[in-house]
């Protein structure tokens, strides 16, 4: 055989023994935390919009077209998906849910258990194929620092941001939104979103308090790149409506007139 074409062949095989190497459970947990992040923002599209303030169950997100039939069936990538939603009471409490991913076969299909809820931090431990909670660790797959990244994870922190605002709204905001110190400060978002300064954007809000009988309260949160066309190229905006806009505004201001960002 030709050295050369011996040479590509023997490299070739070694690239496959390390793909096939690794444990699939690794590619099939990576799966599942992209569907957690999916549902996270069908559910936040969903409560803007069909769920009228609220969030659903997976098969309402699939009858409104925001997730696909196999993860309305709750079963996926080797992992079993369970949504609680619990409504809003008006003057109580805002509408809230939780998702958990646990593994059909642990070990086999999987051996973290992962859970989500609307202030959109993921989390994920091996629990021994019980259901994660809320107590579960962190887990951060925003690191990489690149534009790509920086607008995927910035596009989730957006529609955090809005699900945040209802929540503080309807507690300690006494029917108004916050500034995103405030939100810091009532234990609803991470410190650096409290800074204004978060994975590549500076972000900037404007809120316009409750007044009874007289004036709703309003809020607009802008992203902005930090660096245009280095720590990322879109800009994004959200509202008390909860629809994303964004798009490249070369590092200006997103606003109410750009189009929606579904995914």
């Amino acid at each position: 055989m030709n050295p050369k074409k011996l040479f590509v062949l023997i490299a070739t095989l070694l690239i496959l023994q390390t793909v096939y190497s690794q444990s699939p459970r690794a590619f099939g947990e990576a799966h599942v935390l992209r569907s957690l992040r999916q549902l996270h923002s069908a559910q936040a599209t969903y409560q803007a919009t069909a769920g009228n303030g609220n969030f659903g169950t997976l098969q309402a997100l699939s009858q409104a077209g925001f997730i696909d039939n196999a993860l309305a069936s709750g079963s996926k990538y080797g992992y079993l998906y369970n949504v609680s939603a619990i409504a809003s009471m008006p003057g109580q409490s805002a509408a809230r849910f939780s998702i958990s991913a646990t593994p059909r076969a642990y070990r086999k299909s999987g051996t973290r258990s992962f859970y989500i809820d609307q202030n959109g931090e993921l989390r994920g431990a091996d629990t021994g194929g019980i259901p994660a909670t809320i107590t579960a660790p962190i887990i951060d797959d925003c690191t990489s620092g690149g534009i790509l990244d920086n607008e995927r994870c910035t596009i989730l922190d957006m529609r955090t941001l809005h699900a945040v605002e209802v929540t503080f709204a309807a507690t300690v905001g006494n029917g108004s939104y916050g500034l995103l110190d405030e939100l810091y400060l009532a234990g609803l978002i991470r410190a650096d979103l409290g800074n204004y300064v978060s994975r590549g954007y500076n972000y900037n809000v404007q809120t316009i308090g409750y007044v009874p009988d007289t004036q709703a309260a309003t809020f607009k949160i802008w992203a902005t790149p930090r660096t245009y066309g280095a720590t990322a190229i879109r800009s994004f905006y959200i509202d008390q409506t909860g629809v994303l806009r964004g798009g490249d505004k070369n590092g200006g201001q997103a606003n109410e007139n750009d189009p929606p960002i579904n995914k």
